[in-house]
C-alpha cells in the first residue's frame, strides 16, 4: 500500500469517527430532550401515610359548655372559600403525628422534688399524696410535685413586695424563662415557643405570662385556652423576684420529634361538616348564633394530661368565636 492510498483510508475513517461523532452527540441530545419531556407528562408519584401507630385515640379536647352544631356559620374567610388541601401552603395531604415520651418516676425523683421545694424557699418534709404525688407546704407556700413527669404546680399566698415599677411583658416573659431556668426547670422547646401576657382582671396589677413549647413543622401548638398554656404564672407586677409569683404550674411533656407517623388530613369541607354537626368543642363561645367563620388553620393540640401523640387539629376562628375539629382522616380516628 502506498502512502497516498494510506493517507486516503485514513482520512475516511477519521471523516467517519467525526460522522459517527456527530450523529451520536444529536442522537443523545435528543434522546435527552424527549426523555425530560416523557418525565414531565407522568402523573406525580404521590406518597403515602404510613401510619404506623394505629387508629389514634380521641383528642383530648377540653369539655365543652356548647355544641358546635348549636350554631349556624358563613364562610367570610378573605377567598370566600376554604383552603384548597395539597394545594395551599400549611394544609398537606399528609400530616404528621408525633409521639409524646412517658415519663416515670425513678430512684431519685424524691431528692429531686426535695431539691425544687427547696429552691422555692421550702424546707419542710413533703406530704405523700400518694407514690407519685409529693405535696410541700412552709407557711404561704405550697407546692405539689409529680414524681413521675416533674410537674408541678407552686402557690404563694404571701402579699408580695410593692413594686413602684411595672415589668414590660418583654421583660415578664424574660423574667418568667430567667425563672423556670433558675428552677432547673426549662425546657430548650420552651425558649424558642411562642409566648403570651395577659392581665388578670380589669384593674390588677397582676399579670399572667404564659410559654408555649417552639412550633412543629412550622405549625402552632394550641392549648385549651387560648390565653394560657399549662405553663404559666401568675405574677405581682415585676417578675424578677421569686417572691412576686404568686401561682406556677408547670406541665411539661417531651414530645419526641424524630418519632412520628404519617397520616391522611381531613378535608377543610369535611371539617366544616364535622363542626356543623357537633363534632368540634367549642374554645370561645359568641354570643351570636350566626358564626362568621374568617380564618381557617391547621396546627396542632397540646392535651393537659399526658396522650402518646400529639394530633394536629383544624382550627376555625372567626369574631368572638374558635372551635378545634380533629384534623386527621376520620377512618384513623377511634370514634365514640
Amino acid at each position: 500500500m502506498t502512502l497516498t492510498q494510506t493517507a486516503i483510508i485514513t482520512k475516511q475513517i477519521i471523516n467517519f469517527i467525526a460522522v459517527t461523532l456527530i450523529l451520536g452527540t444529536i442522537f443523545f441530545i435528543g434522546y435527552r430532550i424527549w426523555y425530560t419531556h416523557y418525565l414531565s407528562t407522568l402523573p406525580p408519584v404521590e406518597e403515602k401515610p404510613d401510619t404506623k401507630f394505629g387508629i389514634l385515640p380521641l383528642v383530648n379536647f377540653p369539655k365543652s359548655q356548647v355544641s358546635s352544631s348549636n350554631f349556624s356559620y358563613s364562610l367570610d374567610t378573605a377567598t370566600g372559600g376554604l383552603p384548597k388541601i395539597g394545594q395551599d401552603p400549611g394544609f398537606e395531604k399528609l400530616i404528621k403525628v408525633y409521639f409524646v415520651i412517658k415519663p416515670y418516676a425513678t430512684f431519685l425523683s424524691p431528692d429531686k422534688s426535695q431539691a425544687l421545694a427547696e429552691k422555692f424557699g421550702i424546707n419542710a418534709e413533703p406530704e405523700i399524696i400518694n407514690e407519685t404525688i409529693y405535696s410541700f407546704e412552709q407557711e404561704n407556700k405550697h407546692l405539689t410535685v409529680d414524681l413521675d413527669s416533674g410537674n408541678f404546680k407552686y402557690s404563694n399566698e404571701a402579699s408580695p413586695s410593692s413594686e413602684e415599677k411595672f415589668d414590660t411583658q418583654e421583660s415578664l416573659i424574660s423574667n418568667f424563662k430567667h425563672t423556670l431556668e433558675s428552677l432547673g426547670v426549662l425546657k430548650e422547646e420552651l425558649k424558642e415557643g411562642r409566648a403570651k401576657v395577659t392581665t388578670k382582671g380589669s384593674d390588677s396589677n397582676t399579670s399572667v405570662v404564659s410559654l408555649w413549647p417552639k412550633d412543629l413543622d412550622k405549625k402552632i401548638l394550641f392549648s385549651s385556652d387560648t390565653d394560657k398554656s399549662q405553663i404559666y404564672a401568675e405574677v405581682f407586677s415585676q417578675g424578677r423576684s421569686l417572691e412576686n409569683y404568686l401561682l406556677i404550674n408547670f406541665t411539661f411533656y417531651q414530645i419526641d420529634t424524630s418519632t412520628f407517623a404519617t397520616y391522611p388530613t381531613k378535608t377543610p369541607e369535611e371539617a366544616l361538616d364535622d363542626l356543623k354537626s357537633g363534632k368540634g368543642v367549642v374554645i370561645l363561645e359568641p354570643q351570636n348564633p350566626k358564626v362568621s367563620i374568617t380564618s381557617l388553620s391547621l396546627d396542632y393540640f397540646l392535651p393537659e394530661d399526658y396522650n402518646p401523640y400529639i394530633q394536629p387539629i383544624y382550627i376555625f376562628e372567626g369574631p368572638s368565636f374558635m372551635a378545634y375539629i380533629p384534623a386527621v382522616s376520620s377512618q384513623f380516628q377511634k370514634q365514640d
